[in-house]
């Protein structure tokens, strides 16, 4: 896993710029580490360093491509099981962040509730997975700001997110590439983590609900 991780690298690496094939890696693999001091900065300022960050949305990509790929030579059953598998070698081979952690348990749920014809309650698969991941780690709860990152943005997408919807009557599909949709994702998530954002690292930028609004439509086209 570790070496089809370094081999994805290496195709970055030579095919764009230092500083691109860093970015790309991020998006891809989760993995900024490589990034300038300057670079960095900017993206702190501008609020898009989770964009470097593995999530849900990660997950949901792998999982699409890999149904619609095995559909294609394996029956459903086989697919699912074997999507499942692939989705623990993609947490494992990117580091098992806990936001990627928390993303798999998530969509295996889901995928098991689809393949038992049982109802999917995102709600319930937020409790049962934070359950999971506390009694693996119980540190995680009051030392992982990724953790803690993880889920608030998330609560405030299922929660807050509706609630500004509902205010502004904004639909799914609303404006160019989904902008309304993408503004008040942005403002839920980001009043979710405010508290998180002030008290363990006494920043927080306004400017990043404009910078993710502008780039989350094109983000699953660069993926």
């Amino acid at each position: 896993l570790f070496n089809v991780r370094d081999f994805v690298q290496d195709i970055f690496a030579r095919s764009f710029s230092p500083r691109q094939a860093t970015l790309m890696t991020g998006l891809i693999l989760g993995k900024s580490g490589g990034f300038d001091k300057e670079f960095s900065e900017k993206l702190k300022i501008t609020g898009t360093t989770h964009l470097v960050a593995l999530s849900g949305y990660n997950i949901s990509m792998v999982i699409t491509g890999l149904l619609y790929a095995f559909a294609f030579f394996l029956h459903r059953r086989y697919a699912v099981w074997l999507c499942i598998f692939a989705v623990v070698c993609f947490v494992i081979m990117t580091g098992a962040e806990a936001s990627v952690v928390r993303a798999a348990i998530m969509a295996t749920i889901l995928i098991l509730a689809e393949r038992t014809s049982r109802m999917y309650s995102v709600r319930n698969a937020v409790v049962a997975t934070a359950c999971v991941m506390v009694i693996i780690n119980p540190l995680v709860l009051a030392f992982d700001v990724g953790f803690q990152l993880s889920f608030l943005a998330l609560l405030g997408i299922i929660y807050v997110k509706p609630a500004i919807d509902a205010f502004f009557n904004v639909k799914d599909d609303a404006g160019f590439l989904g902008w309304r949709k993408n503004l008040t994702t942005t403002i839920a998530a980001q009043l979710a983590v405010l508290p998180i954002l002030l008290t363990s690292f006494g920043f927080f930028s306004p400017l990043s609900i404009v910078t993710n609004v502008l780039l989350l439509g094109f983000i699953p086209y660069t993926m």
